[in-house]
């Protein structure tokens, strides 16, 4: 039967599908699959067909103007089930999803001309999941590099993810012997050449794609293996809408493409661990040895007359410089000083943007905002009252590297940031931020030091706890001596945990608490983000919908009352947010994506995001 009227979603949040008479001039191009160009809301994009039928319930229904797939579709089957179950999951429209599976150039107009992929044919053993914890560093790549050869020998494509670019180079030097199979999707390419590197994985032979989390929708012909390296690092949740997280799409991929996920990590997420076990999957822990800890009570120095080094550490920092040797000092704040204010009239200079105290940075002589791109000169005189008593304080990277010059001015001292390129070879001291921890395979050090584990463990959140932990053991592998770590809290199960290394203690303790705040993995979150230019719309709208919520919420479900966002301003939008918390997302997303229709809405936007 003919079916001339198309089904199409663009990449808006608006649920589809739209209807779209199919012209005789396109018969036979348009298919499921295929991208189109249509008129939607008096523009023309970019659509996508997800269906063809012979019949619509409306009566006047505008033509696609024009085929954009002059071979075969730009989406075969496997990638609209992938990109339906990401719609699914995060609860976004189904445009949205596929405009995230697809690089930007053929989210534009851009012409294929795609040959079909030809059909595998061949029955496989069902897929693995396998977590990977290792200790030590040095052996996981005998596992990593043994799966990716038996997956290359199958000609079946691999997907290497990292958390940052900069992973990219120590990683490309592990996959030396398949230099020639490999691709990596971070390099900036033109939109032409975007195109036909797409297309060529796509209709190639099998490749080694490596890349940070969008790489995770590699067009690859036929991926049987995805690697997440690092798994329990942040960087692979995306910060911008659609909220996804690059762990939750492997496990989606591995169901439409019947592919291995290896999940790797020296301090696996307590979300991994927990649905390693629950669901049977294979674990591989490679025991070693790490440095012993030591801890130092720091409710035994005046905080007013002790710097934020103790005396042992002062010590031992003194001795290993006399010796020539090396020690890294781990501190999480960059810049200079955390924040500038009037002793005056208390004005705290704070970036128009995001409300947020701007940070010194002594190398630049600015104030910066950690958020955008905003940078003023240091003023001479307050803004708010004309006096002059500005003054910055607080103790960030940069600081601290003066405070350990006047103490040992014999030592050779450098901090590292985001923004460095190298440690110099002739560092004795290294201050750094977390950026270091990419280093780690090849940093090799004789003492390591966290300054304030109390600040890791209060950043606010439910995985701060995780986070301190997988620090501690990323600074661990740096030294070959021990790891020195300073806290006032020296009762918390995670200190107890790492003065051992004990990885049992640490994930049973964190586990039951998270089952007793049912925080996930026993519970999902959803944060409903309402953000505009004024803050009192924000406001209205929020607790608009608010009501709306809590008048549809469903058993099971607990809801918060809307509070502002831990970032209230962020680039010149304010945010609100209200939190829901259940067992069942599907429920979720149906009681939240219901109450924004019935939302009259003006001024703001409003996006999900699933387990923050």
């Amino acid at each position: 039967m003919k079916k001339p009227i198309a089904l199409v979603e663009v990449g808006l949040p608006v649920d589809g599908p739209f209807d779209y008479k199919v012209p005789e001039s396109l018969s036979g191009k348009v298919h499921v699959g295929s991208r189109v160009l249509v008129n939607f809301n008096r523009r023309r994009r970019t659509g996508y067909v997800t269906g063809l039928t012979a019949k619509s319930r409306f009566k006047q229904l505008n033509p696609i103007l024009a085929a954009l797939d002059e071979g075969a579709p730009s989406l075969d089957a496997k990638a609209l089930r992938l990109t339906k179950l990401f719609k699914e999951h995060y609860g976004c429209s189904w445009g949205e999803a596929i405009e995230t599976y697809l690089p930007k150039a053929l989210r534009l107009r851009a012409k294929t001309n795609l040959k079909a992929p030809e059909g595998q044919g061949s029955t496989r053993p069902p897929a693995k999941k396998i977590l990977l914890h290792d200790f030590g560093l040095n052996k996981r790549w005998e596992h990593i590099l043994g799966m990716i050869e038996a997956h290359i020998k199958e000609n079946r494509s691999v997907i290497f993810l990292v958390p940052e670019k900069s992973y990219l180079k120590a990683i490309e030097e592990h996959l030396k012997n398949y230099a020639a199979l490999l691709r990596h999707l971070e390099a900036k390419v033109s939109q032409d050449e975007e195109s036909q590197r797409w297309q060529q994985l796509k209709t190639g032979a099998p490749y080694i794609v490596l890349g940070a989390r969008s790489a995770v929708f590699a067009a690859l012909k036929d991926v049987g293996l995805i690697i997440i390296f690092d798994e329990e690092h942040s960087a692979y949740k995306q910060d911008q809408s659609p909220h996804y997280h690059a762990h939750d799409v492997a496990l989606l991929r591995s169901m439409t493409e019947d592919a291995d996920c290896l999940f790797v990590s020296s301090c696996p997420s307590a979300e991994i661990v927990h649905e390693a076990k629950g669901k049977g999957w294979q674990m591989i822990t490679l025991e070693d040895n790490l440095p012993g800890v030591q801890l130092i009570d720091m409710r035994n120095y005046n905080p007013k007359q002790t710097s934020r080094l103790s005396y042992p550490l002062q010590n031992q920092l003194d001795e290993l410089i006399k010796k020539g040797g090396r020690a890294l000092l781990f501190m999480n704040r960059r810049g200079f000083s955390t924040l500038t204010r009037c002793n005056q009239c208390g004005h705290t200079l704070s970036c128009p943007h995001c409300n947020t105290s701007l940070t010194f940075m002594h190398a630049i002589k600015k104030l910066a905002c950690r958020h955008c791109t905003y940078q003023i000169d240091l003023p001479k005189i307050c803004p708010a009252c004309n006096g002059s008593y500005l003054r910055s304080v607080g103790m960030g990277i940069e600081k601290l590297e003066s405070e350990i010059a006047r103490f040992f001015p014999e030592a050779r001292v450098v901090h590292y940031d985001k923004e460095t390129a190298v440690v110099p070879s002739t560092a004795n001291v290294i201050l750094a931020t977390q950026a270091l921890m990419k280093e780690r395979e090849t940093l090799k050090l004789d003492l390591a030091a966290i300054l304030s584990f109390d600040a890791l463990l209060n950043q606010g959140d439910f995985r701060s706890a995780q986070r301190s932990f997988a620090h501690a053991v990323h600074l661990a592998q740096m030294t070959r001596s021990r790891l020195v770590v300073q806290s006032r809290n020296t009762g918390n199960y995670c200190i107890e945990a790492l003065k051992k290394w004990d990885f049992k203690k640490f994930y049973i303790e964190e586990l039951k608490l998270r089952r007793e705040l049912q925080y996930p993995p026993f519970s999902h979150l959803l944060l409903v983000l309402i953000r505009g230019k004024k803050e009192e719309t924000v406001v209205e709208q929020a607790r608009a919908l608010y009501e709306i919520i809590t008048k549809k919420q469903a058993k099971g479900i607990d809801v918060l009352e809307p509070n502002a966002d831990f970032m209230p301003k962020l680039r010149d939008q304010y945010r609100y947010t209200i939190m829901l918390k259940g067992k069942n997302l599907k429920a979720l997303l149906t009681l939240a994506k219901g109450a924004i229709k019935a939302l009259k809405k003006k001024g703001v936007l409003i996006t999900l995001n699933v387990d923050p």
